[in-house]
């Protein structure tokens, strides 16, 4: 079998825009959140701006909550007068009228504020689309796009990233000895270029074999914190319960 990286992802921008810049290097280690590309934001940058200056006016409901007090003090003053009848009912009918309006002019102004803020916080949401940020601890395997390209959720992928800390092998066991084969249990797992035997898992083992080979795929996740290990280097597994090291590829060779 060979080993390769238990994790591996092909990242790609959120939305579409030109690629802005490179926050990392290609074989950089990264750590989960850090940010690998960004997208051009300045426009956005912009929206965000006005939207902020927006949310934090308050102005409107100033003026609003202004006019409320003095409809308020005019109705209650009408309302005084009409119980010495020195204020008409057509007056006392008016004050009250311009005081619903004062009051929905506020209310109005506070839902036009909320709506401000709403819009502010949304952008403020849709800046981290911007950039592409890491979603694991690994390392950058190729970058796919230079600065200046255009980018695109879906369309392209941005770079390659790959968590090398955790190793994931692939064998075929000839059935003979899939019986012996147990998940979970505790394997050698030899790596012959650098010529190491570490120890592995079998964290997998197929239902049922390749009908050309008549082999079963067999999972082995071995650590390589230190990393001192590479991916895609051939490996042979031993077990204890196998007689002889087994290693074969697709061709049951």
């Amino acid at each position: 079998g060979f080993s390769q990286p238990l994790r591996q992802a092909s990242l790609s921008g959120a939305t579409y825009g030109i690629m802005m810049s490179r926050d990392v290097r290609e074989g950089e280690w990264v750590h989960t959140g850090d940010c690998l590309v960004q997208i051009d934001h300045r426009v956005h940058d912009e929206r965000l701006r006005l939207a902020r200056v927006a949310s934090e006016s308050i102005g409107e409901l100033q003026v609003a909550e202004a006019e409320l007090a003095a409809s308020q003090s005019r109705h209650s003053r009408l309302v005084e007068l009409a119980q010495r009848k020195h204020a008409t009912e057509v007056e006392l009918l008016q004050a009250k009228e311009e005081l619903e309006i004062a009051r929905g002019n506020v209310q109005r102004a506070k839902d036009r504020m909320a709506q401000q803020q709403a819009e502010y916080a949304r952008l403020l949401a849709e800046s981290e689309q911007y950039r592409v940020k890491a979603p694991f601890d690994g390392v950058i395997v190729e970058f796919h796009k230079e600065v200046g390209e255009y980018v695109g959720p879906g369309e392209s992928i941005v770079c390659t990233l790959a968590d090398t800390s955790v190793l994931s092998v692939e064998f075929l066991v000839p059935r003979v000895h899939l019986a012996s084969t147990v998940l979970g249990e505790e394997v050698d797992v030899v790596f012959t270029s650098a010529k190491r035997t570490v120890s592995g898992k079998v964290t997998y083992i197929s239902p049922f074999p390749n009908g050309e080979t008549n082999t079963y795929k067999v999972k082995v996740r071995v650590d390589n914190a230190d990393g001192q290990l590479s991916a895609g280097e051939r490996c042979l597994l031993e077990s204890q319960s196998l007689s002889s090291p087994t290693g074969k590829d697709s061709s049951g060779k």
